[in-house]
């Protein structure tokens, strides 16, 4: 009988053995696999993080390339087009050991051909160890243009009582600001003598509105009241140099698929212009003054050849046509350029269209070519997408006939003249007249100025900004700086 109940106490402890290691097998096994699972998410995440990190170095790498040619969106490779733009590589990504720790492919989508300068680019990452984790960073880089300014000069500056300005102004010299700005004045020096009056030397940025500011070294008061975003001097020259090669770059770019009219003789006359006009350009001829453009809501634009200028009044050239020829209409050119190798005087409205004007006469460095407006130049729509560049050799001219209530709604560069108005004294027909708007931008190499101290001239001047031109300007307008992150996403 005792014998028996050991036997039977003996099995039921080995089946409580059995089943206690099969409960703690099974639990070691879950906890190894937890663990794996574990390791493998660790792993994964690892791998998600570092290639977030090679994709970010592609999209810096690509930065790098556009720093040193604003032009190149295709790494030096053969050009792949939409609607991927892409895949070029993949790349190598070394860590600091020089070992391969990853790889990315790069997809560039460059600016529209008559667009803005924003290159998009996107970066897709992944580590050698783990290709099948990728991650993609889309961003979106500008180069401010020139026209990132509302006032650029060259020149010392003077702006006067009755001016309002909306965008950033700089001169490479000194400003006197006696109106109001709504956004910061700078200035490249910290002190000069304005020539306007007699004294010691101002303020790089100064003011005489009201009172006048103190004389340096005393410190800069505030001056809230003209000055609402402040002003800043001295601040980095920004170079007018930098547009003789710019404008070689441009009609290089007017020869391939943009527009050139050029009224010299045949076998003189550049062989990229439109022949129709050639020889137009003679003393008598149909276009001897220059061109007369307006832009019209078609994305098209008419042309006629000025044969004839109103009289010069109290010795200024009035700017203003007498006669003009008979009229051609051509579209506006796929890039958006159009070179003209004469004066130009321009007009119209444009709706959806984005053009840049180019006025230069051979040698493009020395000649005297201007572009002149008289009557209104307008967009349709003032969110960006509609866009006008003026670029003159020489001055950019409000004409002695031009309207009582102006408006022209453009970015405006006089490369070696300035922009402006001519004095004209009181016994010229309109020496007086109302008020001047420009919606866009305005950069002078000489002193700008549409009205004079005897009270000629445009009476109100408004220059508002359009801040749609900072990374969106006309049609291959130059730029300054470098690019920049406007945008950062992962997709």
């Amino acid at each position: 009988m005792d014998f028996n109940f050991l036997k039977s106490k003996s099995g039921s402890m080995l089946i409580v053995t059995i089943v206690a290691t099969g409960l703690f097998l099974v639990m070691m096994l879950g906890a190894i696999s937890l663990g794996i699972l574990q390791q493998k998410l660790n792993m994964s995440n690892i791998s998600k993080t570092q290639a977030l990190h090679v994709a970010e170095a592609g999209v810096n790498y690509y930065r790098w390339v556009l720093y040193h040619d604003h032009e190149e969106y295709c790494n030096k490779e053969t050009c792949l087009g939409s609607p991927n733009y892409g895949p070029y590589g993949p790349y190598e990504y070394t860590d600091f050991t020089g070992n391969v720790a990853g790889y990315y492919q790069l997809y560039i989508t460059p600016p529209a051909l008559n667009g803005s300068t924003i290159v998009k680019i996107k970066s897709v990452g992944w580590v050698a160890s783990n290709p099948n984790i990728k991650r993609e960073i889309e961003v979106e880089c500008g180069i401010p243009a020139w026209s990132t300014y509302s006032t650029l000069a060259n020149a010392k500056m003077r702006f006067g009582e009755g001016t309002q300005t909306w965008g950033p102004i700089h001169s490479n010299n000194g400003i006197r600001f006696d109106g109001l700005a709504h956004n910061i004045i700078t200035s490249s020096v910290a002190t000069y003598d304005d020539e306007d009056h007699t004294g010691a030397n101002e303020f790089g940025v100064h003011t005489h509105k009201t009172s006048t500011d103190p004389l340096p070294p005393t410190a800069v008061p505030q001056r809230s009241d003209v000055f609402m975003a402040g002003r800043s001097f001295p601040e980095p020259t920004i170079s007018f140099s930098l547009l003789g090669d710019y404008v070689n770059q441009t009609y290089n770019k007017a020869s391939s698929s943009g527009i050139i009219f050029d009224p010299r003789n045949s076998g003189t006359a550049d062989s990229a212009s439109i022949n129709t006009y050639w020889g137009c350009g003679n003393s008598g001829s149909t276009c001897d003054e220059g061109f007369h453009i307006t832009l019209k809501t078609n994305n098209t634009f008419d042309i006629r050849g000025v044969t004839s200028v109103r009289s010069d009044c109290s010795g200024s050239p009035s700017y203003s046509i007498n006669t003009e020829g008979s009229v051609n209409n051509y579209p506006i050119p796929a890039n958006g350029i159009i070179f003209v190798k004469h004066h130009v005087w321009v007009d119209g409205q444009i709706n959806n269209s984005r053009v840049t004007i180019l006025a230069f006469a051979e040698p493009f460095t020395g000649a005297t070519s201007n572009i002149n407006f008289n009557n209104d130049l307008l967009y349709t729509n003032y969110d960006g997408r509609d866009s006008i560049g003026l670029i003159a050799q020489n001055n950019v001219n409000a004409g002695q006939y031009s309207e009582n209530d102006l408006r022209i709604d453009a970015a405006l560069i006089a490369k070696e003249g300035r922009i402006g108005r001519e004095h004209y004294s009181s016994s010229c027909t309109n020496y007086i007249r109302d008020t001047l708007t420009i919606h866009g931008s305005l950069a002078t190499n000489e002193r700008y100025g549409f009205a004079y101290t005897d009270d000629t001239g445009y009476l109100i001047r408004n220059l508002v900004y359009d801040n749609n031109l900072t990374f969106s300007p006309p049609p291959h307008f130059p730029t300054t700086g470098e690019y920049t992150f406007i945008s950062w996403k992962e997709k």
